[in-house]
């Protein structure tokens, strides 16, 4: 019944892409392909070093009465632990360096947004979502969505919009968990906001907060909160921090040690935290047709 389901709402994105691709251009935002790019780099070198690589893009298409958006990106980080021994005496020593580098982080996700206009006020949409974030307990996730939602403000300085849906979703997690089911329907909500602070800086903010239909202890929050900083017309700076809070986080393995430290080769399983923060600064090259004066 749960793979059922699943099948329904992969047919309605389609048939919700197919349907909105015959709008035409109207005086409003211009129709036509528009693009984001980012990338964010932080290296550290000499007595410590550490590596983060951060990119992203949105890929937006317009037409009269809707729209359809993907987005991916995908953050990884290293750091190197250098270990310094001394061969030979007190007066007379040569020193080895050896380096383990080990990940740290590793955040891949990518979604597919297909929403119509009934209204100005009112629209419809239908989307695809998967992330995986393996220090989460996260191997992968893939969600499906079907709802809709209210826009109470599309202005040139404000846009504020909220969407409901339901979902059903397919997990893999790192470490299995025998209690809980790894496919299960859901509800989501949230909501999209826009500010213009001034002429070149502005604010943006997205939360999704999402149930687990089976179980409702399970709940999923994805915050984040945007503050782009033009350079140029094309050009953006963007200092951007994204939060992910679970309140039954995915298990991991820990190794079992006895009473006096040492390791008995068993593994027990414990979850993981419940809040993971990704602060990004990144360079966004933005891309798309001009208004017409």
């Amino acid at each position: 019944m749960h793979r059922f389901s699943g099948a329904i709402l992969i047919t309605a994105v389609l048939v919700s892409i197919w349907a909105g691709a015959s709008w035409a251009a109207d005086d409003g935002e211009p129709t036509g392909w528009y693009l984001d790019a980012e990338l964010a780099m932080v290296m550290t070198g000499g007595n410590s070093e550490t590596s983060t690589l951060g990119f992203g893009g949105k890929l937006r298409r317009l037409w009269t009465k809707s729209e359809l958006t993907f987005t991916g990106g995908a953050t990884q980080s290293e750091s190197s632990l250098i270990t310094r021994t001394a061969q030979g005496t007190t007066t007379d020593f040569v020193v080895q360096e050896d380096k383990e580098t080990t990940k740290t982080a590793e955040l891949y996700f990518a979604r597919g947004w297909y929403k119509y206009n009934f209204s100005h006020k009112f629209f419809g949409f239908s989307g695809v979502d998967w992330m995986s974030n393996k220090f989460a307990g996260i191997d992968s996730r893939f969600l499906m969505a079907l709802g809709a939602g209210n826009t109470w403000s599309d202005t040139e300085k404000f846009k504020f919009r909220t969407h409901y849906s339901m979902t059903y979703t397919f997990e893999e997690d790192v470490v299995e968990n025998p209690f809980v089911k790894t496919d299960f329907p859901g509800f989501r909500l949230g909501y999209g906001l826009e500010a213009q602070l001034s002429n070149s800086t502005s604010f943006e903010s997205n939360l999704v907060a999402d149930w687990n239909l089976d179980n409702m202890d399970d709940v999923r929050l994805d915050w984040y909160n945007a503050l782009p900083v033009s350079i140029s017309e094309t050009l953006q700076l963007m200092p951007a921090v994204r939060v992910l809070w679970r309140n039954e986080p995915a298990l991991t393995d820990v190794p079992l040690v006895d009473g006096g430290g040492v390791e008995t080769g068993d593994v027990v399983a414990t979850p993981l935290k419940q809040t993971d923060t990704i602060f990004t600064l990144a360079l966004v090259v933005k891309l798309g047709p001009k208004a017409e004066d």
